[in-house]
């Protein structure tokens, strides 16, 4: 009898969650086809309807962390905009679409790198005995060997020994334009 009272528990919560996700299946076909609220509503950057654009996106998109720093700033509008213009309509099966061919390109890959780069030594401190290999981020970033040279130097002060190479790279780029605007 016990036994019966678990396997009924067991049976119930396996079928609700397998309805939970065919609702979720079922509300993305739905939703995609959708116009997303930030065309809607004209929405910015922080607008709080490209937020929710967003998680529909990741959710029913299968967004991953690099698809979804496309989405920063003003990029989604941008895209949508140009989807439009060529045809298609407003819709987030259309941006998922676009994402899905993009994945496949050259420029996808190399931006996928260069992201995945940019977050690994993001918090990384700065260091001579692996500038060699860390310098490349910084080549991607449109260096010159001189701005290498500069940066390096700048880089090997005492004061700036214990920063992350983004806070450095952040001082660095600081320091140049207060002496742009000294001049």
């Amino acid at each position: 009898m016990l036994m019966s009272k678990y396997l009924l528990v067991f049976v119930v919560l396996i079928f609700t969650g397998f309805s939970g996700v065919a609702q979720g299946l079922t509300d993305c076909e739905k939703i995609l086809d959708q116009e997303p609220y930030f065309v809607r509503h004209k929405s910015g950057a922080q607008d709080q309807a490209l937020k929710r654009d967003i998680e529909i996106l990741k959710r029913c998109g299968n967004f991953d962390p690099v698809d979804s720093a496309f989405l920063k700033g003003p990029m989604l509008g941008t895209l949508m905009l140009q989807e439009v213009r060529a045809g298609k309509p407003a819709t987030y099966r259309t941006i998922i679409n676009f994402f899905s061919n993009f994945r496949k390109t050259a420029e996808y890959k190399d931006f996928s790198y260069g992201l995945s780069m940019y977050r690994k030594l993001g918090g990384k401190k700065v260091s001579l005995t692996d500038w060699e290999t860390d310098k490349e981020l910084f080549v991607r970033m449109g260096f010159t060997v001189n701005d290498l040279e500069d940066f390096k130097i700048f880089i090997t002060q005492k004061e700036h020994s214990s920063l992350t190479y983004m806070q450095a790279f952040s001082q660095y780029m600081s320091e140049i334009e207060a002496m742009r605007v000294d001049k």
